[in-house]
Parts: C-alpha cells; sequence; structure tokens
C-alpha cells in the first residue's frame, strides 16, 4: 500500500471535541483514499497573534510544507471572519504569495465559517479575494462543515461560490471509540451527561435581544431543575463532561447549587483532557448515558454520532443551525432565553419516555450522513488523484 506524507494543520490541544473531529476524519479519509497516511501536525495554535510562535508567509514554513504530499488545514473553526491584522480576514493568515510558492496541494478540510463573533467589511472582502484564489484552481480543496457556514458564505457572496466550496459532515461524525470501565461511575445507577459552558457571555447571554436571560439566571434555573430532578429519579446520576478548561467554571457554578447530599454520592465530574487518544475514553464515557444535554458543538455531534439522545442547550447559533441542518429543531431548547426551563422540563421527561425511538431517529440521520459524505470523499480521492497524490 503507498504512503501519503501530510502535514495537518488543526486544533490538536485546545477542545476535546477537535480531537473527535480528527479521529473520524482520518479514519474516513485513509479508507477513502485507499492509502496509508502518515500525519504529521503543527498546533493552529502556535500561528496566533497570541502565541506567535510560527508565520504562515515565512519561508519556513513555506519550505515546510512543499516537503509533503498533502497539506490539511482543519476541521475547526478558523473562517471566522473578524481579524482585520489577516490577509484573508480570519486567522488562517496566509498570503496569495505565499500560496503561489507552495507547491503542495492543500485541502481546506470541514472548516466553520462564523460571523456570530462579529466581522468587518475589511475581514469579509478578503475573505473573498481569498476564496476566490482557492476556487479557481485545482490545487486547492475547501469544504466547510455542517453548522450553517454554507449558508454563512451564500449570506455573504450569494451564489458565487456554489459547487465551489463544499459542505461536508464534521469529521467526528465519524468517530470510532472503544469500551472502557469507569471506575468513576456508580454502574447502579443510569446516567444523564450533561455539557454546560462558562465562554462568551456577552454573546451567548446576550440581554439586548428579545427575551434574552443573563448567564447567572441560567445557572440559577437549571441548577433548581437538577436538584429537583435528582430528588424525583433516584435511579439517575449525572455526568458533567468539560471539554475545555473553561467549561470547568461553568460545571462548578452548577455543581455548587446542587444539594450537598446529591453532589458528593450521584454526580460526577469526567476528565478534563485533551489531545490524541483522550478522545476515546471521554465519548466513550458518553454512551454510558441515556441522555445528553450539551451546549457545546461537539457533545452534540458525537452524542448524535453514537445514536445517543440528546438536548441541545442552544445558546450560540452554530448549534442551532448544526440541528437545522441535521432536521432535528424539536430538539432544541434556547437555554438563553425566558421559558427555556418550561421547555426544557417538557422535553427531558419527553426524551426518556422515548429513548429507543429517538435512537432510531438518530440511526437514521446517521444513516443519511454516511450517504452525503461518500459523495464528498469520492471528490476527495478524485481531486487527489488529479494532483498525483495517491
Amino acid at each position: 500500500m503507498n504512503e501519503v506524507k501530510a502535514l495537518h494543520i488543526a486544533s490538536f490541544h485546545g477542545n476535546i471535541g477537535d480531537n473527535a473531529n480528527h479521529n473520524g476524519f482520518r479514519r474516513k479519509l485513509k479508507k477513502s483514499l485507499e492509502v496509508n497516511i502518515k500525519f504529521d501536525e503543527i498546533e493552529m495554535r502556535e500561528f496566533y497573534q497570541s502565541w506567535n510562535l510560527r508565520d504562515f508567509n515565512s519561508d519556513d514554513f513555506i519550505d515546510l510544507c512543499n516537503n509533503y504530499d498533502l497539506i490539511i488545514i482543519g476541521g475547526g473553526n478558523f473562517f471566522e471572519l473578524k481579524w482585520d491584522y489577516s490577509y484573508t480576514g480570519t486567522t488562517v493568515n496566509i498570503s496569495h504569495d505565499t500560496l503561489r510558492k507552495i507547491n503542495t496541494p492543500i485541502f481546506f478540510h470541514g472548516v466553520g465559517c462564523d460571523i456570530a463573533k462579529g466581522t468587518s467589511s475589511s475581514a469579509i472582502t478578503k475573505f473573498d479575494n481569498f476564496l476566490e484564489v482557492l476556487t479557481n484552481s485545482n490545487k486547492y480543496l475547501v469544504s466547510v462543515r455542517n453548522d450553517g457556514s454554507n449558508n454563512t458564505i451564500k449570506k455573504l457572496y450569494g451564489s458565487k461560490y456554489n459547487g465551489k466550496v463544499h459542505k461536508v459532515a464534521d469529521g467526528a461524525f465519524f468517530l470510532e471509540t472503544t469500551q472502557h470501565e469507569f471506575p468513576e461511575l456508580n454502574h447502579n445507577l443510569k446516567s444523564i451527561g450533561i455539557n454546560v459552558v462558562s465562554d462568551m457571555k456577552d454573546i451567548r447571554f446576550d440581554t439586548t435581544k428579545k427575551n434574552g436571560i443573563e448567564y447567572d439566571e441560567f445557572i440559577e434555573g437549571f441548577a433548581k431543575y437538577l436538584n429537583q430532578f435528582l430528588l424525583e429519579n433516584q435511579e439517575y446520576q449525572l455526568i458533567f463532561f468539560p471539554h475545555i478548561y473553561s467549561d470547568l467554571l461553568s460545571i462548578y457554578d452548577l455543581i455548587s447549587r446542587i444539594d450537598d447530599k446529591f453532589r458528593r454520592t450521584r454526580v460526577i465530574v469526567a476528565p478534563c483532557i485533551t489531545g490524541e487518544g483522550s478522545e476515546d475514553y471521554i465519548f466513550s464515557l458518553y454512551k454510558e448515558c441515556d441522555l445528553v444535554l450539551g451546549m457545546r458543538f461537539h457533545s452534540n455531534v458525537c452524542s448524535i454520532a453514537q445514536n445517543i439522545p440528546t438536548i441541545a442547550l442552544s445558546s450560540y447559533k452554530k448549534i442551532y443551525d448544526l440541528y437545522s441542518e441535521l432536521h432535528l429543531l424539536e430538539r432544541v431548547i434556547e437555554v438563553n432565553k425566558e421559558g427555556f426551563l418550561d421547555k426544557l422540563i417538557v422535553q427531558v421527561d419527553y426524551t426518556l419516555n422515548n429513548l429507543e425511538d429517538i435512537k432510531k431517529h438518530y440511526q437514521i440521520v446517521n444513516m443519511n450522513i454516511e450517504k452525503e459524505s461518500v459523495k464528498f470523499y469520492s471528490k476527495i480521492k478524485a481531486w487527489a488523484l488529479e494532483n498525483s497524490i495517491i
């Protein structure tokens, strides 16, 4: 079997959801290309201004790229259009001149295009110019993930990139995990998984929006409900899943409001870990749950992918957009709006009484994702052949 030498630029030590994305994507890519792929990794944050360890436009980086058969950038939310310092308006700060000097084909895989955090006319124009270069050369293949990114591009540029920028399921939809013993669990109890977040409070919990509530109101209401749930459902324990260090703050905010007799006996906090292999343990632990209540993108993706019933605790646009693209909006609760708690109570009760039906529905969703992915991964193979990668 031939071997392809690939340089993969992405987030590897930021959020465990990224590791799940790489797990599924790499497995799917190797199977589709029918070759062995040796991945060398560069942490995307090394190019960020905050870390300032690498420069996309340096001779060192250009020379490095030209020693590989394939460059992969993504997945990840790297097409945020808010960085005026950047040649592209995004964190992929790579000039047209640099692109010309890199001879190796570049695959932008399942990148998120996001304007929810704000943007500028300069960034929008720069990104347009960047996409024009990429989509007018067969040396590049550009795809965005199924979180509303494709609709964002259409909103900004109309039909200009239809058929040129491809929509693909996030790699974590193809995640595989192995079984573990999980000594932290009480195996005599059933489990509900919870992922809550505290970052971007001003965006997630914007009280200037209609019926908007503050983060503290969400936490107080949710904690009150969890106390009542644990009181009325003695057969359940709660597993809190941090995906990144900042999630520990919101987990603390919740647990500190849970009755002490419950938090000492029926509350577990999963390890906060990232890096290759960490996703296997954490998302295998997810499979111990009857239901997952998740705020982060990959908390929802990795649950749906494993046919675990979910309720999306939506406080950010891409969560809503993900469920919209999957035709699962009935599974979404907007927790940053008044009245969320009444809706959540009803939805949890309904879900726990219809677990098998929801699992079957998710199986159909995943079958459709697999069918669509076959088309795109065939396109990747054709592109790889055209560029003599395989």
